[in-house]
């Protein structure tokens, strides 16, 4: 054939020209050398190369720097690029077919391969022989008949599409390249003469052949000489080739798993600190990475919340996020917090010279809390953030001011960033976290797009309606790995058991649990069944109205539901202040009897009134004299008397008694109140001298805990007056003299903030800094306390916790016993108490089980918020319980697990330590594309992983799909697939047949639609409230009103187009309300424009920004398992 002198990819293709060569060369041999060979360039010549009679590659280098240049080549480095190579080959039918021809070419014996490793190869050479290896009396390679050289490597882009440079020469000449007249002029003006026309035009071509002939041999000598410098590559090319995605190399299920958790963790190991400066604050390793991760999702999203376990030190991360921003950025900060909590962020923060303002969360509820005076803060640090669950409630509507002033633009220009801290996020309904994370989303539903979630709140209802609260919680890890930092003590303890504090190690102790059990029944016989009877069989009627209408009238189904769960829990919480105290239960049944006689009264009088309305005028009668045991009557004559309570009745919905069935309802009333004087009767008698459950405390006090500092905690108030009044006031002197005179306290809702400082520091002098307390006066030996103390303190000086009623939130053990478990603790084990009664306790629990039942179908309607619901009881609870009550040590810590926050960190963790047994290379090396196989029950599909560039270069996006053959959905949540692919190193490999290529498509699809789904929701105009739209729509009729300034107009209805605040949205539905009634546009208008100059255009966060598109060849399949049935 005839061969071009010059192939550079434009006008001849060395592609073309090769399998040319290589079809005339059928038996032949072929050498090349290369610094770089792919399975692209085998694909195009590979035909060719099959029918050669010998082949030899010889590999150099191809450099990746200048200062590659002069090095010697390096077989991990040559691995290390073909690997990439492979990596980034498209896992396809075709290309595994390829490779699979590349290895089954490779093993003939034929096929030699060798690495240059003795210099610097970076030469190009293609030589092609005439003689047939094997001809008898002829050596192998001995007449070579075209070489090509240049700068074209083996490769697909290197032989079809790179601009090239390569010069083909020759041994013979072909006829018709002898008359070449151009080359003959050019030769002829150098030498200054022609060549003689006598020489015949065959001589003339054997004369050019010989120049042809003489590089063409130079270059065999050439390659020669770099062949025997040169080592055998050929096992470990196939053994690379057969180690890829397209080998037959079986990995085991645990290498999968291991590599997909160092892939989507690989962003974040060993990143190096990242601290503005130097820092006064002193945190321990596992702190200092919630910061370095706290750092990296405020930079993405504004927001962040540390939800670590009680204990763990949350302030001090929060601290050390504050010196960032305050201190060393020069930010201006501000820290909310409970009034108890106060001054211990001003000491602290004072301590490290950081200036930032401190209020209370009770000053920020306040209705005239000056808003204004924080509009310029860059940084809000809310400190037990559980507390704002409740958009409705004043001190959630001031902060949402507070944050939306200057468009939600600090002083520096950029967005308000919000440090979240708390650690129980959901103390009773997944809304509860929705509320807490849509302070910094601010009303933007598509805050998360990026993260694949569309509209948030839609998210997490979907997640509420999940069957359990466990899989509710599962269903938000893909968010929660967004903006969450949660790490147990279980977890801190194995993670980091050397860590330490100023040089201190930090120890856990042991935690137990003790039961005593107490018996009110061997004094007042079957008072527990008589109890529970009476309060199972109460009709509440007043709280259960819709059910007395008239046949005919139309019910309310909304409010029937919403009463019927009311009704229930009304119940519930009798039986649980039953259990907590008789004082408090006695408390109740006489408020229940007063309640009923006086709603009885009304009714007499043809007067209805709501449950709700009456409750709030009964407010403005005094309540003294509750421990009477006089039987409750009517308050109706003291209502009437109260100027007050009659106002506040007058103001109130008048409700149309011919609506209801009054007759029923007085019977329902009456059925109450008899059942209610019953169980007054039987309780009211019952003196502390008689309490069996009172007596029992008493006992381990002066006997067990004689001489201990020790924390008593109670559910209600009322129980903890109850007792101290029996421990600490006059009818206690002689429990004190039996119990060596301890200093007895109480701590309620009712104590100052100042007060309830003055009380942490006086029970807990060591912890709180307070050290000349010890062994005074002042030092407090018993403290008895509510719930309002299970927030922040440190009470590490206590080692024995008694807790006086049942735990019907988990949650709220776990806050108890993390007052005493704290970072500093010196006791090895720490004791918790717990009351249960001897009988009658199963009932009782199957009753309020049974309630909480109904209520939980009430709320799957749709009828029910978590200002109805309150604190209900999960299902789940009452076994907990009951695992109490055996001294089943292992509650408390699977309650602390067991967060309603599923984390990432447990995956983190595994990496680590197989990183720290085998080291990060052993990972590094891990061809991507890989997979294996594992059996789980009932279970069959393959999880899929794929990576693709951050679009916004912030890392990588990752797409971990499970294709689900058995419903034939494809699943995306990383938690219920981290737990499908988990398993240990003897876990066996079990491979099915599936057709993988067809499931890989349809997860490609899947992720680039939701993916175009993503971007279409964040450049869509942003979801607004219903009610923006209308006030927009009612200004936009008023634009050509002569009264109406059109400009102002239009800048209003600019205002309502974008997300807003659940307060500003709040305030404009109240402002439409009164347009409806008076159609005065201008007193609109008004509202809406002192809200545009009050909070201005809300600032966008970076993470909203539209990313680009993603396409095919974008994702990188990192490995994939089959999991089989």
């Amino acid at each position: 054939m005839k061969i071009p002198y010059v192939i550079d990819n434009q006008t001849n293709r060395l592609a073309d020209v090769l399998n040319g060569l290589l079809a005339e060369h059928t038996g032949r041999s072929v050498d090349v050398a290369t610094a770089y060979f792919t399975v692209q360039g085998y694909r195009l010549v590979k035909d060719g190369l099959d029918r050669l009679g010998t082949f030899r590659l010889l590999l150099g280098t191809e450099p990746h720097a200048g200062e590659d240049l002069g090095l010697h080549a390096d077989a991990k480095a040559v691995k290390a690029a073909l690997t990439g190579d492979l990596n980034r080959e498209p896992f396809t039918e075709d290309t595994l077919r390829l490779i699979e021809d590349l290895i089954r070419y490779l093993r003939k014996d034929h096929v030699l391969v060798q690495l240059h490793d003795k210099g610097f190869l970076h030469a190009k050479c293609f030589l092609f022989y005439a003689d047939r290896p094997g001809q008898q009396g002829l050596f192998d390679r001995f007449r070579p008949v075209v070489a090509i050289v240049g700068s074209s490597n083996f490769t697909g882009p290197g032989l079809t599409s790179n601009r090239e440079l390569n010069l083909a020469h020759k041994v013979l000449l072909d006829g018709d390249e002898i008359e070449d007249p151009l080359a003959e002029k050019a030769v002829a003006w150098l030498s200054d003469q022609s060549a003689s026309e006598r020489i015949s035009l065959k001589n003339r071509q054997l004369i050019k052949s010989e120049v042809g002939a003489r590089a063409i041999i130079e270059l065999e000598q050439w390659y020669e000489r770099q062949w025997q410098d040169a080592r055998n590559f050929k096992d470990d090319l196939i053994a690379l080739l057969d180690a890829s995605k397209f080998g037959q190399f079986e990995y085991t299920p645990y290498q999968i798993y291991m590599k997909a958790l160092f892939e989507y963790f690989k962003d974040d190991l060993d990143r190096p600190a990242e601290g503005v400066g130097r820092s006064a604050v002193d945190l321990a390793e596992f702190q200092e990475d919630a910061v370095r991760k706290a750092r990296k999702i405020l930079a993405r999203y504004d927001g962040v919340m540390v939800a670590d376990s009680v204990g763990l030190g949350k302030t001090w991360i929060g601290k050390k996020l504050l010196e960032d921003f305050a201190y060393h950025l020069r930010q201006q900060a501000l820290v909310v917090c409970p009034a108890s909590l106060e001054d211990m962020w001003e000491t602290e923060l004072g301590k490290a010279s950081i200036s930032v303002r401190v209020i209370s969360q009770e000053r920020l509820g306040q209705a005239d809390f000056a808003v204004d005076e924080y509009g310029n803060v860059d940084v809000i640090l809310i400190d037990e953030s559980h507390n704002f669950r409740n958009p409705g409630s004043q001190r959630y509507e001031n902060l949402e001011r507070l944050i939306g002033l200057n468009g939600g633009l600090g002083r520096d220009g950029m967005r308000k960033k919000l440090i979240l801290l708390t650690a129980t996020p959901i103390n009773n309904d997944l809304l509860d976290l929705y509320q807490q994370i849509n302070l910094f989303t601010r009303g933007d539903l598509g805050y998360f797009a990026a993260a694949g979630i569309g509209d948030l709140r839609k998210y997490f209802i979907a997640a509420r309606r999940e069957v359990g609260d466990r899989s509710s919680a599962v269903a938000l890890f893909n968010l929660l790995e967004e903006v969450v930092i949660r790490r147990t003590r279980p977890f801190i303890r194995q993670a980091y058991p050397d860590a330490t504090i100023n040089g201190e190690r930090i120890t856990f102790p042991e935690r137990k649990l003790k039961t005593i059990r107490y018996d009110l029944e061997a004094t007042y016989n079957s008072i527990y069944a008589e109890v529970v009877s009476g309060i199972e069989g109460l009709r509440l009627a007043p709280y259960n109205l819709e059910a007395f209408k008239k046949k005919g009238i139309e019910v309310n189904e909304m409010e029937a539901g919403r009463e019927q769960a009311l009704v229930g829990i009304f119940k519930s919480r009798y039986l649980k202040r039953f259990e907590s105290s008789i004082a408090a239960f006695r408390i109740s049944v006489r408020r229940a009897l007063e309640f009923q006689k006086t709603f009885e009264s009304y009714i007499l009088d043809g007067k209805v009134l709501k449950s709700v309305d009456f409750h709030r005028a009964m407010r403005f009668l005094e309540r003294e004299g509750e421990e009477d045991d006089a039987l409750p009557t009517s308050k109706a004559d003291e209502l009437d008397a109260s100027e007050d309570a009659k106002t506040a009745l007058g103001t109130m919905p008048v409700v149309d008694p011919a609506q209801y069935n009054l007759r029923a309802l007085h019977a329902a009333v009456q059925l109450d109140i008899d059942t209610l004087t019953k169980i007054w009767q039987r309780v009211k008698d019952i003196k502390p001298e008689n309490d069996a459950k009172l007596q029992k405390l008493k006992a381990i006090l002066f006997k067990d805990l004689k001489g201990k500092k020790v924390i008593i905690f109670t559910y209600y108030k009322d129980t903890a007056r109850y007792l101290y009044d029996q421990l600490g006031g006059d009818a206690g002197a002689v429990f004190r003299k039996k119990a060596g005179n301890p200093h007895i306290r109480r701590m309620d809702s009712g104590a100052a903030p100042k007060e309830r400082v003055g009380l942490v520091q006086a029970f807990a002098p060591v912890a709180n800094k307070r050290p000349e307390l010890l062994g005074t006066e002042k030092e407090v030996d018993l403290l008895i306390s509510t719930d309002v103390l299970s927030e922040g303190q440190n009470l590490q000086d206590c080692g024995y916790l008694v807790n006086y009623d049942l735990h019907w939130n988990p949650t709220r053990m776990v806050q108890r016993a993390g007052r005493i478990d704290r970072i500093g603790t010196k006791f090895d084990t720490l004791w918790i108490y717990n009351m249960f009664p001897e009988e009658g306790l199963e009932r009782l629990l199957r009753l309020v089980q049974s309630l909480s039942a109904k209520i939980a179908d009430i709320d799957r309607t749709g009828f029910l918020d978590a200002s109805v619901l309150g604190e209900t009881v999960h299902p789940r609870n009452f076994n907990t319980l009951r695992r109490i009550r055996e001294e089943d040590g292992t509650v408390i810590e699977e309650e602390e697990q067991f967060t309603e926050l599923a984390s990432n960190e447990f995956l983190l963790q595994q990496l680590r330590t197989l990183l720290n047994k085998e080291g990060q290379e052993a990972l590094d090396q891990l061809p991507d594309g890989i997979h294996s196989g594992l059996a789980r029950d009932r279970t069959k599909g393959i999880f899929f992983y794929f990576k693709a560039s951050d679009p916004i270069g912030q890392g990588h996006l990752h797409f971990w799909r499970y294709y689900d053959l058995r419903e034939e959905r494809i699943v995306d949540n990383r938690y219920l697939i981290a737990n499908l692919i988990a398993c240990n190193p003897d876990t066996p490999r079990v491979v099915d047949d599936y057709d993988v290529f067809d499931l890989q498509e349809k997860v490609i699809i899947d992720i680039l639609q939701s993916h175009q789904r993503q971007q279409s929701i964040q450049a869509a105009p942003k979801v607004i409230d219903p009610i923006q739209a209308t006030v927009a729509t009612a200004v936009q009729g008023y634009l050509q009103h002569p009264k109406v300034d059109r400009i102002q107009a239009l800048d209003a209805i600019r205002y309502l187009s974008q997300p807003l605040p659940g307060v500003q949205v709040k305030e404009l539905r109240n402002a439409f309300k009164a347009f409806r009634n008076d159609q005065t546009i201008d007193a609109l208008l008004e509202v809406v424009l002192s809200l545009r100059s009050r909070f201005g255009t809300t600032a966008r966060s970076d993470s909203g920004a539209t990313p680009k598109s993603l396409r095919r060849e974008d994702l990188h399949l990192v490995c994939f398992e089959y999991i089989c049935s």
